[in-house]
């Protein structure tokens, strides 16, 4: 453990190679380096962030049968969420790295990158096929409204035909940019969509004239019930596999910087989140919302139609973040440098981009395998971060002699306890679902079909 020693008390200044910084040869000539401005990494952090899940927080406020339960723990666990990301970027900064497997090597060894590197590769690779089936279900759906329930029996308008030329068009060509902040522009449309949705959401509640047999509760039945809107909150604030590599790529990378840029991104998301939990709850009431929201409104309708399209569209632009970090740990896992050429960069996200492609067609229900992996999402959130604050701190003082160094070891220990916790509840029920076929849709299917293939 000797690697960072002299070292841990020093910040970059832009002096390591990172995915946009300037050759060390030229950067005596450049005064200042590209890369993403505040503004635009907020919009890398919100569109990574903001997903699927929006659409399962109505029935996720349901589930934990209140709303003051389900605001309070959320926000109490997105101070956590929020200090993670700050966490990673600040431990990124002592080890003079650019991506979470090479923070890793640094602390704990080589062995410990492959097996970082691994995690991070094969959960980004269960997100690119959910993004993948989500899009063929968005678009399953506007068909089936406007053109019949037998549109899967015209080839041009099947769900495999759709899919596969909607998502090589819109997908495929920001997959094979070097570096991240390129996609700021199209993250800033994926945050504009999502800013559709949850205007709809809320126009549907007031729209909607209908007394409610079983209004929303406010206070839930018992502490059970409260806690059951925790995995639904982890899946849905899980942007910390993508924190570093947006922390590299900022134009200014400093920790205050880049705690303003969370701190603004994760209040976006609760926001967005309860509007969306509170609003969607309210429409249809205790025990009546469905799994995916957009469901539950059965109107022929151009604005629901509008927002399942924009759904569609908001995971056109956040399939290329989580492929962008996929790709840097399987290079990472082949000992290859990022700044390997174009056209092997290219090789390798045209076979991630085929593979998940064909494997979200062919199968396009693979929920029980992939609800596994759900509980990598909590690891990424509370243990990773817990871990490295808890090395760093020792690095810098082995002995604890300042207090704030030992508040810094009960905060990491507090936080890897905590997400060993829910990492376990996570992990449960994945493995229960695959057991029992629920007779409704559980309240976690972040990695779950949003609905069934009309086609088969």
């Amino acid at each position: 453990m000797n690697c960072l020693i002299g070292d841990t008390e020093q910040l970059i200044d832009n002096d390591m190679l990172l995915c946009t910084a300037p050759n060390p040869s030229t950067r005596n000539n450049q005064t200042t380096r590209s890369g993403t401005s505040v503004p635009s990494t907020i919009f890398l952090i919100v569109n990574a962030t903001l997903g699927a899940g929006l659409l399962n927080f109505p029935q996720a406020f349901d589930k934990a049968d209140g709303l003051v339960t389900s605001i309070s723990i959320q926000i109490f666990f997105l101070v956590f969420i929020t200090a993670a990301l700050v966490i990673l970027a600040n431990c990124s900064d002592i080890t003079n790295t650019s991506t979470m497997q090479d923070m890793f090597a640094k602390f704990y060894g080589t062995k410990s990158l492959f097996l970082c590197a691994f995690c991070i590769m094969i959960y980004s690779f269960g997100c690119c096929l959910t993004f993948l089936i989500i899009i063929g279900d968005q678009f399953d759906r506007v068909l089936a409204t406007y053109y019949g329930l037998d549109y899967c029996h015209t080839w041009y308008l099947s769900r495999t035909f759709v899919t596969a030329v909607i998502c090589t068009l819109c997908i495929l060509p920001l997959c094979f940019f070097k570096r991240l902040d390129v996609l700021s522009y199209a993250s800033s449309i994926g945050c504009i969509t999502i800013l559709y949705v949850v205007s709809l959401i809320v126009y549907k509640k007031f729209a909607n004239s209908e007394s409610l047999v079983n209004p929303m509760k406010i206070w839930p039945d018992s502490g059970y019930e409260a806690f059951q809107i925790v995995p639904i909150i982890c899946f849905a604030y899980q942007s910390h596999m993508t924190a570093i590599p947006m922390y590299a790529c900022m134009k200014e990378r400093n920790i205050t910087k880049f705690t303003l840029c969370a701190t603004a991104s994760m209040i976006i998301c609760f926001i967005a989140y309860t509007v969306v939990g509170i609003f969607g709850y309210a429409t249809f009431g205790a025990g009546k919302v469905p799994s995916d929201i957009l469901q539950g409104y059965t109107d022929k309708s151009v604005f629901v139609t509008l927002a399942i399209i924009f759904i569609a569209i908001k995971n056109f632009t956040t399939y290329p973040i989580v492929l962008y970090c996929g790709r840097d740990a399987l290079l990472s896992i082949l000992r290859m440098d990022i700044n390997v050429t174009f056209k092997f960069r290219a090789f390798i996200t045209v076979i991630w981009y085929i593979l998940s492609l064909v494997i979200a067609i062919l199968v396009p229900d693979i929920s029980p395998v992939i609800n596994l992996l759900g509980s990598l999402s909590a690891a990424f959130i509370f243990i990773f971060p817990g871990i490295c604050l808890f090395q760093s701190t020792l690095l810098k003082d082995s002995e604890l002699h300042l207090n704030k160094d030992r508040l810094l070891i009960f905060f990491a220990v507090l936080i890897i306890a905590l997400g060993a916790f829910v990492t376990g509840v996570v992990l449960v029920e994945a493995i229960q679902d695959l057991n029992i076929t629920p007779k409704k849709s559980p309240l976690v299917n972040g990695f779950r079909q949003l609905r069934e293939n009309l086609c088969s």
